[in-house]
């Protein structure tokens, strides 16, 4: 520590240094000279170097004043320097303190845009959560229209497959009665020809009998004829039988 100041219209620089565990005060003139004095002691050594420096008593009254006059100086440099450190620490602070309101500053702004978004993303969370419950509303609402319109379509292919159950009955008994139709037609048509046949046959058989009939009158004509021929002349037994036959 070091620390200037005036003594008997001169200026003199001091200092306070530890030397072998010893504080050790120095005071240098403006010539150079250097009077050291150790703590405790009375004896000083004045001279521009250790070596060649002599011992003075620094108990008499002029040395004691600039000894005096030095440790003022160095307790007044001391103070000072205490204050500039107070100063530079108040200063540091004041610097610190002006940041963090500068910090602060920011903060309160970025606390403000985060509670603008926050107000801004809870209006969206109420428009989505409305939005949501609309469209569950929508979705339960078509929902309940799939499942009216599956249980319609439901019953429409129940009614449908019993139509056709139905329909396929109807074509069943329309074939078993077209069949039916068919076989009786075909008996129908069987029994007629065959009636037709008999028929005919019967009329062979008459005509077979009138041939019959007929073959037999012819021959009892002829019989008869003969007879009739041998009692008669040819001329009349010709004539009989012409009229016969006609």
């Amino acid at each position: 520590m070091k620390a200037e100041f005036y003594f008997d219209h001169r200026t003199y620089i001091c200092s306070l240094v530890q030397v072998d565990f010893v504080k050790e005060l120095k005071i240098k003139n403006y010539q150079g000279f250097v009077l050291a004095i150790k703590q405790g002691q009375k004896i000083g050594l004045l001279g521009k170097t250790r070596h060649n420096a002599k011992k003075i008593d620094v108990s008499q009254s002029h040395f004691y004043n600039l000894i005096k006059a030095a440790m003022n100086a160095l307790e007044l440099q001391t103070r000072n320097d205490l204050i500039l450190e107070r100063d530079r620490t108040i200063a540091d602070g004041e610097e610190k303190i002006q940041q963090q309101n500068r910090e602060i500053r920011v903060l309160n702004e970025q606390l403000r845009i985060v509670a603008e978004k926050v107000e801004h993303l809870s209006a969206e969370k109420q428009q989505l959560a409305m939005q949501i419950r609309d469209y569950e509303i929508r979705e339960s609402a078509v929902s309940q229209e799939i499942e009216d319109y599956l249980g319609l379509e439901t019953d429409l292919s129940t009614e449908e497959i019993e139509n056709e159950m139905g329909e396929t009955e109807i074509n069943q008994n329309i074939e078993q009665l077209a069949a039916q139709l068919i076989d009786d037609r075909s008996h129908s048509e069987f029994e007629e020809l065959a009636d037709a046949e008999i028929s005919g046959i019967n009329d062979e058989a008459a005509i077979v009998n009138f041939e019959l009939e007929g073959a037999e009158s012819y021959m009892e004509v002829k019989v008869q004829a003969g007879d009739r021929q041998t009692k008669r002349s040819p001329k009349t037994a010709s004539n009989t039988r012409i009229n016969n036959k006609s």
